[in-house]
Parts: structure tokens; C-alpha cells; sequence
């Protein structure tokens, strides 16, 4: 029987569909749960190989590190949906505008499919690992997830060189925006609101400052 170590994943989680507040505690719990979403869900290239082959996940493996059974109940479906995960990328991939998992404590989880295009599909409501999974569909996104990194990378340095104060940016699939996170002290007495949209007519995408 395997064993499943996530000693490198945060010991609890934040609600992951909860909105990214300015306080920097709100900040780290949103990076730790960006890092704990990016480990838990192979990345695209991984999951898109020929050469793959997975043995189905095992619900009853041990899942260690998990300090409550609410962490290793999100865990547990997560691991047990990958293949759901793999076929939602292949089916969508020339539609695909982001694919995240929604998890809030006490709650069933949900796989939120965001997708370009106004054809809408029906959401799926499933069973994984005993658990319900609901698969969720989120037609008329404004652009397909490499669309948006695409533009993000094109003006990367521009944003840098226009930002004062800019600490991070990066495309976001769940929102569909590029998020620029800005120290506020840096960036005292400078428009922000101008240059944002200024950005979003460079760029031709939302953009959120944070």
C-alpha cells in the first residue's frame, strides 16, 4: 500500500475561494495556498504527456502530514480526481481559460472549469474517494489561459519598469486578470488606478492591483 507524504504542503488550509485581501497574513495564507494548489494538481505539461501513465489512486492509502481530517478529506479528493483533472485539460484545451479546485471547510468540493467561447456545458456532479465532487462550468471567459500568460510575459518588463513598488505579477487563471501586488509605500503619491488602466489597454486584458 502507498503511502502519501505532503510534508511539503501547508498543515492548514485557508478557504481557497475566499477573496485576496491586502493585509499581508491574507497575502501568505493566498501564496501557501497558490503553492499547496500547484503541488496537489500536476501542471499541464506533466499531466499532457504521451509517455504518462498513472496507477488509479488508491482511497484507502494513508494520507501523512494531514493534521485534521477536513485537510486529508480535501487531500484525498484531490489526489482521487487527478484523472478527472487530465480528461477537463484534454477535452478543453483549446477552450480552457483556467481550471482551479474550490475547497472551503464543511463544504463539498468543487472543480471550477473556467472556459472561452459562450457554448455552456453542464456541470457534472460526481463521486470521489466517497466524497461528492461537483464540476463546474464557467462559459464566456474573455481568454484562454495561455492567451493570458502569453500577454502577461509580452509586457512583463514594461509592468516592472511602470509599477513602483510592484513586488510580484502573474496571470491568474481563476480570475482571468493579470494581478500586480504593489507595496503601497513605494508607490505613495502615484496614480495607480491610471496606470491600471493604462495596463489593461496595453495589455488588452483585466488587470487588479493588490
Amino acid at each position: 500500500m502507498r503511502q502519501l507524504t505532503v510534508s511539503s504542503f501547508p498543515l492548514s488550509l485557508p478557504n481557497l475561494a475566499a477573496p485576496i485581501g491586502c493585509a499581508r497574513s491574507k497575502r501568505l495564507r493566498t501564496f501557501l495556498a497558490f503553492g499547496f494548489l500547484a503541488a496537489a494538481t500536476p501542471s499541464a505539461t506533466a499531466q499532457d504527456s504521451p509517455d504518462r501513465v498513472d496507477p488509479p489512486f488508491d482511497c484507502s492509502t494513508p494520507i501523512l502530514d494531514a493534521d485534521t481530517r477536513e485537510m486529508a478529506r480535501r487531500l484525498r479528493v484531490q489526489f482521487g480526481g487527478d484523472a478527472i483533472v487530465r480528461e477537463l485539460r484534454e477535452t478543453y484545451a483549446d477552450r480552457l481559460a483556467g481550471l482551479f479546485w474550490d475547497q472551503r471547510e464543511g463544504e463539498a468540493s468543487r472543480l471550477v472549469v473556467r472556459l472561452v467561447g459562450d457554448e455552456r456545458e453542464t456541470d457534472r456532479h460526481l463521486t470521489v474517494c466517497g466524497e461528492p465532487l461537483t464540476v463546474a462550468f464557467i462559459a464566456g471567459q474573455m481568454h484562454a489561459r495561455e492567451d493570458l500568460e502569453k500577454r502577461h510575459a509580452d509586457n512583463l518588463e514594461w509592468l516592472r519598469g511602470t509599477f513602483p513598488g510592484l513586488q510580484r505579477t502573474y496571470a491568474d487563471e481563476r480570475s482571468g486578470e493579470i494581478v500586480l501586488e504593489i507595496y503601497a509605500p513605494e508607490a505613495h503619491g502615484v496614480d495607480v488606478e491610471a496606470l491600471r488602466r493604462e495596463s489593461e489597454s496595453r495589455i488588452g486584458a483585466r488587470c487588479a492591483w493588490r
